[in-house]
């Protein structure tokens, strides 16, 4: 979905298509190297990933900081539990860990917010209590 912005992934994917021309019939998610198209890997993605990080001067990012990542942003946009498992491909319950450990991470902002707000963010950060 079009977002406001430095992070708008349709202007990501519009620049993508300007900047690569993928090749009709061919992976979507092509780049170029040596004037031919070649498929975007995960291992590839990553490592560009981690090159942009670095010269940015910040930590390195792994792929599992991804998945987890965009579970807390799923949860922060109100989906529910059971969507999530599914939609993040995850076989157990150990992601409702990570979000509880996000929730300890970002104690010191949430304190921050105004009332109103942190109850908000608390109420769909956290996994629900079960009895």
């Amino acid at each position: 979905a079009q977002q406001n912005g430095t992070s708008d992934p349709q202007a990501a994917f519009e620049a993508h298509l300007r900047t690569n021309s993928p090749p009709i019939y061919g992976p979507l998610f092509a780049y170029k190297e040596s004037h031919k198209h070649k498929p975007l890997t995960c291992s590839m993605f990553l490592r560009w990933l981690k090159s942009a990080a670095k010269a940015g001067g910040c930590e390195a990012i792994h792929g599992h900081s991804i998945r987890i990542g965009a579970t807390l942003e799923y949860r922060l946009r109100g989906m529910p539990f059971d969507m999530m498992k599914v939609k993040g491909r995850w076989a157990s319950d150990a992601f409702q860990l990570y979000l509880c450990k996000h929730n300890q991470i970002l104690a010191p902002y949430i304190q921050a917010m105004p009332p109103s707000t942190a109850s908000e963010f608390t109420r769909l950060a956290m996994p629900p209590v079960r009895p």
